[in-house]
């Protein structure tokens, strides 16, 4: 089980080095059980997330995080099922990647519901995934082969509304 978590672990931070979608976490409700719900809302609807937090309130939040990279540049981190990217002392973005060994997508369904239901800002659909573009935050869900990944990641300055 170890291995596979590592394996996974490797496989994620490598699919964020090619897409430079930075990898990060959030405390969410998360289990391998395909009818649990695996986004948590708060009490306006949005996504429960930790981008834009230092990294001293993260560790508050989600626990002791454990290095996979560190660099001058950034952090990536894992704590839970998650992985946290970290740049200047603070969370850029945040991943989960779910296995779907199917590709039935019912993972991928269950969180673009959810997602829909939680009022964004903007959100369009193209061939790199699924957006959904909040106030302080974007989301992005990905389904590939084998898996599903869930990003969240601070909007850059020039696309923020």
């Amino acid at each position: 089980m170890k291995k596979m978590n590592k394996m996974m672990k490797m496989m994620l931070f490598g699919m964020l080095m090619l897409t430079s979608t930075a990898a990060v976490a959030a405390e969410e409700n998360v289990t391998s059980e395909v009818d649990t719900t695996y986004i948590k809302l708060d009490e306006n609807l949005e996504p429960i997330n930790y981008v834009n937090y230092t990294k001293e309130d993260l560790v508050a939040a989600v626990g002791e995080l454990e290095p996979i990279l560190e660099t001058e540049a950034f952090q990536l981190y894992a704590a839970g099922d998650y992985t946290y990217k970290i740049e200047g002392g603070i969370v850029t973005s945040m991943a989960i990647q779910i296995e779907d060994a199917n590709n039935d997508k019912i993972i991928y369904n269950k969180i673009l519901n959810a997602l829909a239901k939680s009022n964004p800002v903007k959100d369009t659909h193209n061939t790199g995934g699924n957006y959904y573009q909040y106030a302080n935050f974007q989301v992005q869900f990905d389904d590939f082969e084998g898996y599903e990944k869930l990003t969240f990641s601070v909007i850059p300055l020039d696309t923020a509304e």
